[in-house]
């Protein structure tokens, strides 16, 4: 057993320690008895999230719906999995039948729009995202996922109105200005976004990956000294020289749409280990 199946064992028989023993199972009514296993099973399916192992929470979600199929909270959780472990159309699927049972369900109509996001639907996502808005005006994340939507459309004007209306209200402030940074560099203002990305890359706490856009950001502007010095905090030689490589490669590219969805980093089709192609 590796190292790592040890600290899975461990890991997971620290989570059951408090497990009903099965003489006392005996003792309750079945009703209780069964509540008892479900709160057990999904102490299971969270550690298993926790490592990672997806497929096992997933398992353990379908196993409860199996007896509970309309159970919401059950549903959520199995799509929040299905996201996670990157099977975005199984995810869906989980949410649309979430949506016919409670289409005011804020929450479920912002899942959708992000997993139509990552399918590169962003008409559809669009929807959702209007959806959720209506439901709770000055939403952060509907608007920002607005943001996005109008984008991946080459309305960045639009986008970045919207990421601004965003940016009001988001408890996050750092990736909506990423994400106005971001629109800039897709219409090929490499400057302003390069200032945008410059004023919160380096603070405390900032997530590397905006370090990184910014490396893209001088890339594309054909600053490769800045690029690989602001590379150079996180990647070894190897993964910057890469990088520059990838960032010549999109400053030639004259395909617009195709530029967007490699900046945007998603995709129009997926294949994981819970589906096949369509």
């Amino acid at each position: 057993m590796s190292w790592f199946e040890k600290l899975h064992v461990f890991i997971l028989l620290g989570a059951l320690s408090g497990c009903v023993p099965i003489i006392d199972l005996l003792k309750m009514s079945n009703a209780e008895a069964d509540e008892v296993r479900k709160e057990q099973s999904l102490k299971i399916a969270s550690v298993s999230e926790a490592v990672g192992n997806y497929a096992a929470a997933i398992d353990v979600y379908l196993n409860l719906l199996s007896k509970d199929p309309a159970n919401e909270e059950l549903l959520f959780m199995l799509g929040n999995s299905y996201s996670k472990a990157g099977a975005k159309r199984n995810a869906a699927d989980v949410f649309e039948q979430l949506e016919k049972l409670d289409p005011t369900n804020k929450e479920t109509q912002l899942a959708l729009g992000s997993i139509n996001l990552s399918l590169y639907r962003p008409e559809i996502a669009k929807v959702y995202f209007e959806n959720a808005l209506r439901l709770a005006p000055f939403d952060f994340m509907a608007l920002s996922g607005l943001g996005i939507t109008e984008d991946m459309a080459g309305n960045h004007e639009t986008a970045r109105l919207l990421y601004g209306d965003a940016l009001k209200s988001s408890p996050d402030k750092t990736i909506i200005i990423n994400n106005i940074a971001l629109s800039y560099l897709m219409e090929g203002k490499y400057n302003m976004s390069i200032q945008m990305l410059s004023d919160i890359a380096f603070d405390d706490g900032v997530n590397q990956i905006i370090r990184q856009n910014l490396a893209l950001a001088y890339g594309l502007a054909g600053d490769w000294q800045a690029a690989k010095r602001t590379s150079s905090l996180h990647l070894d030689p190897d993964a910057i020289a890469t990088n520059l490589r990838y960032y010549d490669l999109l400053r030639q590219m004259n395909d617009t749409v195709a530029f967007r969805r490699l900046l945007l980093g998603t995709k129009g089709q997926e294949v994981s280990q819970f589906e096949g192609s369509r």
